[in-house]
């Protein structure tokens, strides 16, 4: 067991700074499903809201329908005026969803727009794309390694602890 101040200091920073990591991390990726008010009773989500090149989104809607779909590109983005939707949903089909594939070209923050056209009903959500990640997987280690690093791990404790024994 160790005895050190200093260490335990170490040790107790150290699980203070991966907690805090994971929290962040947690805040970054989280996204959820409705944000903030939607007076207009129109609201639009994208799930998920971060996907790699060649995965797949799906645009959500509910109360409304025939609604038109929009990608435009840019946080906070609107579609340009008189611009072509990339997807509509049939009149009386509430909730909708439609799903989209990421393409290379599409790398990037995007903001998804569901529009009823001629109203003031619409809502957007927001869509990151990612370049695809490369298969970086390694096999299982072997028994042999396994038990090599456990008997590594092992002596350090023991070193550590012999050490700390003979400490003034």
């Amino acid at each position: 067991m160790i005895h050190s101040r200093p260490a335990l200091r170490r040790g107790f920073a150290v699980a203070i700074g991966l907690a805090m990591a994971i929290l962040a991390t947690g805040a970054v990726l989280a996204h959820p499903v409705s944000e903030g008010s939607h007076a207009s009773g129109c609201i639009v989500t994208v799930e998920p809201g971060s996907v790699a090149v060649g995965g797949q989104f799906t645009v959500s809607g509910q109360g409304f329908s025939g609604a038109s779909i929009f990608l435009v590109k840019g946080v906070g983005a609107s579609p340009a005026e008189g611009a072509t939707p990339d997807a509509t949903t049939p009149e009386g089909t509430t909730p909708f969803s439609v799903t989209f594939t990421a393409e290379a070209a599409d790398v990037g923050d995007w903001t998804v727009w569901g529009l009823l056209p001629e109203t003031e009903c619409g809502d957007s959500d927001s869509l990151t794309v990612t370049a695809a990640i490369p298969n970086t997987a390694v096999p299982a280690p072997s028994l042999a390694a396994t038990i090599g690093w456990l008997v590594l791990g092992v002596g350090i404790a023991l070193g550590l602890r012999r050490a700390a024994s003979r400490a003034p």
